[in-house]
C-alpha cells in the first residue's frame, strides 16, 4: 500500500477499491455483492486486523454512502477502527510524524461524522449504452501479493516480485521489487531472503513485461509485509522509486549493490516498526 498524505483517500488501496466499487455499481452489480466480493478477496489474503484493510473498509463505506447508504456492517467496522485508534497505530508504524498523526485523526473523525449523515441525492448508475463502446485497454495479469516471477535475460534470470495493485495517478498499476543480480542458475526460493533487492516502482498495464517472457516461480508470504511500508523507510535511495514508472527494459539493467538492500534486513526493519520479533 502506498500513502501520499493524511487524507482518507490519499492511499493506493482506497483509490483502487473506491474506483472498482463505482465501476461495478455502474455496470449494474448489486451493492451487497460488490461489498462482499471485495471483502472476501481481501480477507482471504490478509488477517482481519491488518492495517491494509482499514482503507478497504473506508473506501467501501464512502462508495456505499455515495450510492444510497452505508451498510450497518461497514459503518460499525469503520467506527471500531477509528475509535480504537487502530488506524493511528498503523500510521505510526509507517513512521508518520506527530503532526501528521494529529491531522490523520482529524480527518478520520470528520470522515466518520460525514458517513452518519445520509447523502441527499444518491449517485445514479452510469450504465454504458451500446452507442458508446469502451476501448479495450491492456490489463494487468492476476497475481497474489508476494508472487515471484522469472524473467529470462540472455540466458540468465532476473527475479521480480509483485507487491501490490493500486493507483498510479489515474491508472491501475502494480508495485514491483526485483532481486539485484542476474542468476545463471535458478536459485531456491529459500535463498532469496539473503539476496539484495531494489524497488522498480509501478508497472502499468501498458508497461508490464510481456507475459510470455515471465514464468511463475513461487510465493513468499512475508513479501506482503513490504506492501504496508513506504520503500524509503528501508533505504533513503528508494524514495524516487516509490513513484517510478517501471518498464520491461528495466529488467535488463544492472543495479549497483550499494543501492540495494538484503530482503531479510527489510523484514527485520518491519518487525522493529511493529515491535515484534518474528
Amino acid at each position: 500500500m502506498g500513502c501520499w498524505g493524511m487524507g482518507i483517500s490519499q492511499s493506493d488501496e482506497f483509490c483502487e477499491i473506491y474506483e472498482r466499487f463505482i465501476e461495478e455499481y455502474d455496470e449494474g452489480k448489486p451493492l451487497l455483492d460488490i461489498k462482499q466480493d471485495i471483502l472476501d478477496e481481501y480477507l482471504e489474503e490478509f488477517d482481519e486486523n491488518d492495517g491494509i484493510l482499514h482503507d478497504v473498509y473506508f473506501a467501501i463505506g464512502k462508495a456505499e454512502w455515495m450510492c444510497g447508504g452505508i451498510s450497518d456492517e461497514v459503518l460499525d467496522k469503520i467506527t471500531q477502527i477509528i475509535h480504537s485508534g487502530a488506524n493511528i497505530d498503523f500510521y505510526r508504524e509507517l513512521e508518520a510524524s506527530k503532526n501528521d498523526l494529529k491531522l490523520r485523526q482529524k480527518n478520520l473523525d470528520k470522515f466518520l461524522s460525514s458517513l452518519a449523515v445520509p447523502r441527499e441525492k444518491p449517485r445514479k448508475r452510469k450504465i454504458p449504452t451500446e452507442r458508446y463502446q469502451p476501448i479495450e485497454k491492456p490489463k494487468l495479469p492476476p497475481f497474489k501479493c508476494g508472487d515471484i516471477f522469472l524473467y529470462e535475460v540472455n540466458g540468465k534470470y532476473r527475479l521480480l516480485c509483485l507487491i501490490s495493485r493500486g493507483k498510479f495517478y489515474s491508472t491501475v498499476a502494480t508495485y514491483c521489487y526485483v532481486w539485484q543480480r542476474l542468476y545463471e542458475a535458478i536459485p531456491s526460493i529459500d535463498d532469496l531472503v539473503n539476496e539484495l533487492i531494489i524497488p522498480l516502482g509501478y508497472f502499468t498495464a501498458e508497461t508490464f513485461p510481456n507475459i510470455e517472457n515471465l514464468k511463475y516461480f513461487g510465493n513468499i508470504p512475508n513479501l506482503a509485509k513490504l506492501n504496508i511500508t513506504i520503500p524509503g523507510v528501508f533505504c533513503s535511495q528508494w524514495v524516487p522509486a516509490t513513484w517510478a514508472v517501471a518498464k520491461e527494459e528495466n529488467l535488463l539493467e544492472e543495479f549497483p549493490a550499494e543501492m540495494c538492500m538484503r530482503l531479510g534486513d527489510c523484514f527485520k526493519k518491519i518487525y522493529e516498526l511493529k515491535g515484534c520479533t518474528d
